[in-house]
């Protein structure tokens, strides 16, 4: 008994020993709540970092016209401020008494210039990026046109890079003194010339594109009208009377081109995304006109089908008369004894067999009687 009332005794103080520790321990989390470790399998994020709470690709193309017309004004603004230092380079020149007016004009004119088209160029490719990536997924586009995106891509690239670097001028003077060929002043014809032949494929694959956005296709067709007048102002073709404009237009030009390139790649960016969602409505004119026209053309040709029934069907019932006609004429015994016109309507056939020994049987009768 006292073995039994010791062990019991040790049993007690173990239990209230384990009982202590577990009492302590809660009362340091509750005090210490940052010292507790979640589990191995919590999520470390809460449901708004999930992947479907996320901003997608298709939301940075902008909804409103607003924005739109923001890159608009941001290119003429800049085009302005670029003009306004070119056009007061002599004073600020005087002013400053250290930088020339040509320097002033390269450095805060120029490269102005140069680096917000490189700016746009780049925004571009990656809107061009964006419409063929989506394009590409259509499924009436048989003649494979989205691929036209993936080259502007391309070409938007090379363009930023060379608004930055340049180069064109260098090359095109190094071609006409190795070639002896100047078919226009300062060689221009050297780099003019591949310019417009690829750059207007280009232009008349992408306008005939983006042919659906009106909006988008107009501000195409004016990108090219200031694309080619900035050419004509670079070859020296402006009349007498804007030759003192050749530089001033050289530069806002093409500046301006591109922005109108850049607001038509939003336009029909945004015009994409919309279509893809389901949210245009597209005119069933052609489709109708061309489903009345089928109907017309088969009604034409039922006609001539439905004569053509007929007669095979009337055809068809005299054949079926003169059959039945046969059928009866066969099916009746013709003895040979009736006279008149009902003999030659009738259709002559040969007699059987037991026929002719019937008719012989007959007349051997009347000639007893």
């Amino acid at each position: 008994m006292a073995h039994n009332t010791a062990r019991l005794g040790r049993r007690r103080r173990v239990l209230n020993e384990e009982v202590r520790n577990a009492s302590s321990a809660t009362g340091t989390s509750q005090r210490n709540p940052e010292s507790t470790q979640p589990p191995a399998d919590a999520p470390r994020y809460a449901v708004g970092a999930h992947i479907e709470n996320h901003p997608q690709v298709t939301d940075l193309v902008p909804r409103r016209y607003r924005v739109v017309g923001l890159s608009v004004m941001f290119g003429a603004m800049v085009a302005v401020t670029a003009e306004t230092i070119a056009h007061h380079a002599a004073s600020l020149s005087k002013l400053t008494s250290v930088i020339s007016a040509a320097e002033i004009t390269s450095l805060f004119a120029d490269r102005f210039v140069a680096w917000s088209t490189a700016t746009m160029l780049l925004v571009l490719a990656a809107y061009a990026k964006l419409i063929f990536l989506l394009r590409r997924h259509r499924v009436d586009d048989y003649r494979g046109r989205y691929r036209v995106w993936r080259i502007a891509v391309w070409t938007a690239l090379a363009l930023s890079l060379h608004a930055v670097v340049g180069g064109h001028t260098i090359a095109a003077r190094a071609l006409g003194h190795f070639s002896g060929w100047n078919l226009l002043p300062n060689n221009a014809a050297w780099w003019l010339a591949p310019t417009a032949i690829f750059g207007g494929w280009l232009l008349v694959k992408l306008a005939l594109d983006v042919a659906e956005c009106r909006s988008a296709l107009t501000a195409y067709v004016l990108a090219m009208g200031c694309f080619v007048a900035a050419g004509v102002a670079l070859a020296g073709w402006l009349p007498a009377g804007l030759a003192a404009w050749t530089e001033t237009l050289g530069r806002s030009l093409p500046l301006a081109g591109y922005t109108l390139l850049l607001a038509g790649t939003l336009l029909f960016a945004r015009y994409v995304v919309l279509d893809v969602q389901g949210l245009i409505q597209h005119s069933a004119r052609r489709k109708s006109s061309t489903l009345n026209s089928a109907t017309a053309s088969i009604e034409n040709a039922g006609a001539p089908l439905t004569s053509r029934s007929a007669s095979k069907s009337n055809l068809t019932t005299s054949g079926q008369t003169m059959v039945a006609s046969i059928g009866s004429a066969e099916t009746g015994w013709v003895n040979g004894s009736e006279s008149g016109s009902d003999n030659s309507t009738d259709v002559k056939r040969r007699l059987s067999k037991a026929e002719r020994k019937r008719l012989r049987k007959q007349k051997m009768r009347n000639r007893a009687a």
